[in-house]
């Protein structure tokens, strides 16, 4: 850092490896390079800022819990370090996030393997090949998994009632071990018998959470943990390899990187792979018609109404999106909290569909109660003037103490010549020709602006009224959303992100809500317009904004 006692500049390291192998550039090598690194520039490293994601994939932020915690902390250092910059992303959206929060931050991100900054141009195009490798790798996977199915072997996935046996090629790898040509299903006669069962449970017109109640009551293995489901029931009772015939290929899962999840999309039935075996049927012919035909007998039940939404044969919707549909759990297990006893109260879907084997939260709270509680307390002690004139102050002090903490004018100035400098230099090659004669006084010039850049933290221009201002506005919408119905829930949806209320009993109050909510808003902070996060965080009792300050405000509806 610049100024008159210069402050030490404060190292982060991140490593990952997405399989087990130890290689020149396992996680342990990589930390020891970034180690290196740092100690060669003089910069400080804390223990506690070495974090790995070790056998990790790099496909998405939101699978690497330690990577997500370091860029959480992100005020507690001055510059991460990284082998390169695939650890931190493979593909150009997620490096494009971790690039915004860092010069959001005023902070920066190096390769040490090539000593190039995040902010360089050559760091985007290494994000688009990390992005090439990474659809080339799901190609060169999927190609492989395609040539198992058509020769009759597992390619992902083990159905319930069934194990997989080596069938050997001939051949051997150097150690002398055999290489497999692949692995078949074969059925497995204990979990047969209970997929049988459930076969013959469901035909004798017994519903799917009465059989998933009893299952979880016996203690019947399940596939999951959580033991067993009426939507998994349905699945089961849905494939086609029960009778013989191994279906590959059907769909495909597409990751959304900015939430981390991943949705399914059914393929052309041309592409679809179909294998027949009776060695894999565990369900006669006969039964599984049975089990069909109750089937389409439940779904005659219903028709699709206006809009394509689920009708019974009693006029009532399937499904209705009301204000808190989808963004409550559990807070015993975790479970999505849904509408029941004809929509009058919320109650734990996972103690109604797995039974109270997997869930004793028997809790019913009434819905007018719940949503009048949890949108009052949002609109009475949160979106208040007070409480968002409060968090503008924490704010406002906080981003005053980052800049006490740097004098940026030496480096400035030292910017400001370098680039006369490489103007000079081309100016002086377009004369010329002279191409190699300035190749390594233009690479030392660059290097030395990517790390004065790296280092210089800009002091912001920001207007503390201009943010109280843009933070009452906001506030304003939020608070005039929650009071319209139709657009009630997705207010509540922008104050809570991926996040879900936690809703579960309490001995004094009859039931607690506990959430995580953040208000942001954009303002001029730098002398560039850029988005900057303001985050009015509720958290049971504990209320903090972004920059981290800390205070407490009570808050439970």
């Amino acid at each position: 850092m610049t100024g008159g006692t210069s402050a030490p500049i404060r190292a982060a390291i991140y490593a990952r490896m997405s399989t087990d192998k130890q290689s020149a550039d396992s996680p342990a090598d990589q930390i020891a390079r970034c180690r290196e690194f740092a100690g060669g520039r003089g910069w400080i490293v804390a223990d506690d800022l070495v974090v790995q994601d070790a056998g990790i994939s790099g496909a998405s932020r939101h699978e690497r819990p330690r990577f997500l915690e370091l860029m959480a902390r992100i005020a507690e250092w001055d510059v991460l370090l990284c082998w390169d910059f695939s650890r931190l992303a493979r593909n150009e959206e997620d490096l494009g996030w971790v690039r915004n929060r860092l010069k959001a931050a005023k902070k920066s991100a190096y390769a040490v393997n090539t000593g190039r900054s995040i902010h360089d141009l050559g760091s985007r195009v290494e994000g688009v090949i990390a992005a090439e490798y990474l659809e080339k790798l799901k190609a060169d996977t999927h190609r492989g998994l395609q040539g198992r199915a058509e020769r009759g072997f597992s390619a992902g996935g083990l159905p319930y009632g069934y194990r997989t046996e080596e069938t050997p090629s001939g051949k051997v790898d150097p150690h002398g071990r055999s290489i497999p040509a692949g692995y078949r299903f074969v059925i497995d006669e204990p979990q047969a018998a209970v997929v049988r069962r459930i076969f013959e449970l469901y035909a004798s017109g017994e519903g799917l959470r009465s059989i998933a109640h009893r299952l979880n009551a016996e203690g019947t293995s399940a596939p999951r943990r959580k033991g067993w489901a009426p939507s998994a029931l349905l699945v089961m009772l849905e494939n086609p390899i029960y009778r013989g015939e191994y279906v590959w290929n059907r769909s495909e899962w597409i990751k959304d990187h900015e939430t981390g999840k991943r949705r399914r999309f059914l393929r052309p039935e041309s592409e679809w792979i179909r294998q027949h075996s009776p060695l894999w049927e565990i369900v006669s012919a006969e039964l599984w018609e049975r089990v069909r035909s109750v089937a389409s007998a439940k779904r005659s039940a219903y028709v699709r109404g206006l809009g394509g939404r689920l009708v019974t044969s009693r006029g009532q919707h399937g499904r209705a999106r009301q204000p808190l549909s989808g963004l409550l759990e559990c807070a015993e297990c975790g479970g999505s909290v849904f509408r029941a006893w004809s929509n009058r109260f919320y109650a734990c879907g996972w103690h109604r569909d797995r039974g109270p084997a997997v869930c004793g939260n028997v809790m019913r709270v009434p819905q007018i109660e719940l949503e009048a509680r949890v949108f009052g307390a949002i609109r009475d002690q949160v979106l208040v003037p007070e409480v968002i004139a409060y968090a503008v102050r924490c704010a406002v002090d906080a981003l005053a103490v980052e800049i006490q903490k740097e004098d940026p004018r030496q480096a400035r100035k030292r910017l400001r010549e370098i680039d006369n400098e490489l103007e000079n230099l081309a100016r002086f090659v377009a004369k010329t020709g002279k191409v190699d004669a300035a190749a390594a006084l233009y690479a030392d010039l660059d290097a030395e602006r990517s790390r004065l850049l790296g280092r210089l933290t800009e002091i912001p221009v920001f207007d503390p009224e201009e943010i109280l201002q843009a933070a009452e506005a906001r506030v304003l919408e939020l608070r005039e959303a929650l009071e319209h119905g139709p657009e009630s829930r997705a207010a509540l949806r922008s104050l809570l992100g991926n996040r879900r209320l936690r809703v579960g009993p309490d001995a004094d109050r009859g039931f607690r809500v506990e959430g995580l909510l953040e208000v942001e808003l954009e303002t001029r902070t730098t002398r560039e317009t850029a988005p900057g996060p303001f985050d009015c965080v509720v958290a049971g009792g504990r209320f903090f904004v972004s920059p981290p300050v800390d205070a407490v405000l009570p808050f439970m509806p």
